[in-house]
């Protein structure tokens, strides 16, 4: 007999949560239970797996995701590895350390009507398109399923502990003083980890939005954008404190601040643990993107690495930095990836990096982390803008032709169009999920910046 899953179950815009290289949409119009649980069937059989370690986040419609992704492996005849309810670098690192592919349901850092899953390969490699996503997309329209001759068994295991001891092992953090730190979990995952991160180290954790909570009460997921920083920056502005920390709710972006509550870019973020990876690994190469501050190309050639430019997009970016052996890799976007983390991106990782980098500095010389950031702090660079166009490869074509005419500029492709001038310099990209482009503008002159990001909005609102 063949098991039936009807058709009236499948959302009529589920293929809108197919991305490139995850599945993610609103719940339930675009991802619900039967889409999850023909997923993990179509993983499983493409890859002829039998073992799959089976993660999620505290959003609302997480446990019923859960619950559908584990009888899609079981009746697949494959294993399920439950590690429960954690964030994402931690399934990163049991697919990793396990050897083993996975999947963690979560929608990062969308807002609390959303959820998806990120599938990954043994080795914490990313499924994209290329590599089977496209394939699975594909299949979810069958309707019939031949059933395993065996179920798949249901094993749990808790990795937490075993996590958090995995990441401090790998910073070596030594400070004359506990560091004074805000940490804003925005009610996510880093709630469960935060804590036993920073037992046993010199931080004293001063806690923001603790408390698991998928409606996200008192913050949106993302900690990049200014509406969801203002809880943070106010209690650094009132407190004595060293900096402050906000991460995103899987635990996969951290935003940075300063003890006056001025956000970091985190290219600036990206330089510093880059500075130190180069003491590790002299010569080493690391990655960044067109949307990343051009201080971070400029410091990791002074610090004798070698920048190399990828894709936006965290499977670009691992795909890469696995190809050319780089060590590390910054976005514009709050993710910071590293080789010795199996090339994946880690929140975490990276705020005990730059607590490390800062405890060595005043372990030399007393300092603040704003004046200690100043010799990187160059350049301004505005917030990312979405214009929305009809036509998205014709405005792109007609944004370069315009500025290649212009005297003074020089004009690249890759990833977009980057346009350079003396005093100025900006990159255009395409939005991968929306017909529309996004741009970034960034010079030495806070206000010439903010000039021509008007100027490229007016003249892109054409299209």
């Amino acid at each position: 007999m063949r098991k039936k899953t009807p058709d009236t179950d499948l959302p009529t815009h589920y293929e809108a949560a197919f991305k490139d290289a995850d599945i993610r949409g609103v719940y339930p119009t675009e991802i619900n239970e039967t889409v999850t649980y023909r997923v993990a069937r179509a993983f499983v059989e493409t890859f002829s797996l039998t073992e799959v370690i089976v993660a999620r986040d505290m959003r609302l419609s997480s446990p019923a995701l859960r619950r559908a992704f584990v009888a899609g492996v079981r009746d697949s005849g494959a294993d399920v590895l439950d590690i429960g309810e954690v964030d994402t670098p931690a399934l990163y690192y049991a697919s990793g350390t396990y050897k083993l592919p996975g999947v963690m349901i979560t929608a990062s850092h969308n807002p609390k009507q959303y959820n998806g899953l990120k599938l990954v390969l043994s080795g914490a490699i990313p499924l994209t398109n290329k590599s089977g996503l496209h394939t699975i997309q594909k299949s979810i329209a069958r309707t019939e399923c031949k059933p395993a001759q065996t179920r798949g068994t249901l094993k749990k295991k808790a990795t937490l502990k075993e996590y958090a001891n995995y990441v401090k092992s790998s910073v070596s953090l030594h400070s004359p003083r506990p560091l004074r730190v805000v940490v804003d979990a925005g009610n996510g995952m880093a709630t469960v980890l935060a804590p036993l991160l920073c037992k046993g180290l010199p931080i004293e954790v001063t806690p923001l939005f603790f408390g698991l909570d998928g409606t996200f009460p008192n913050r949106d997921s993302n900690p990049t954008l200014a509406k969801n920083q203002r809880a943070i920056k106010a209690a650094l502005k009132k407190g004595d404190f060293d900096f402050g920390v906000a991460f995103d709710g899987d635990v996969d972006r951290v935003a940075f601040f300063d003890e006056k509550g001025n956000y970091i870019n985190s290219a600036v973020v990206g330089a510093l643990i880059a500075k130190k990876l180069l003491t590790q690994y002299p010569k080493s190469k690391h990655v960044y993107t067109v949307f990343t501050s051009k201080v971070y190309e400029e410091s990791i050639k002074a610090y004798g690495g070698k920048a190399i430019r990828a894709r936006v997009g965290h499977a670009f970016i691992k795909e890469l930095m696995r190809k050319k052996d780089a060590v590390f890799g910054c976005e514009h976007s709050a993710h910071f990836y590293f080789k010795d983390n199996f090339y994946t991106d880690s929140g975490i990782l990276a705020f005990l990096y730059v607590a490390a980098v800062y405890a060595d500095a005043i372990s030399e010389c007393p300092t603040t982390f704003s004046a200690f950031l100043k010799p990187f702090n160059r350049y301004f660079q505005t917030e990312e803008v979405l214009v929305k166009v009809d036509d998205k490869k014709g405005a792109l074509d007609a944004m370069a032709a315009h500025y290649q005419s212009q005297p003074g500029f020089e004009v690249a492709h890759f990833d977009g169009v980057t346009a350079r001038a003396k005093e100025y310099w900006f990159t255009v990209k395409a939005s991968v999920t929306e017909d529309a482009l996004k741009f970034v503008v960034e010079s030495p002159k806070k206000k010439l910046a903010m000039e021509k990001q008007k100027e490229i909005l007016q003249y892109l609102r054409k299209f």
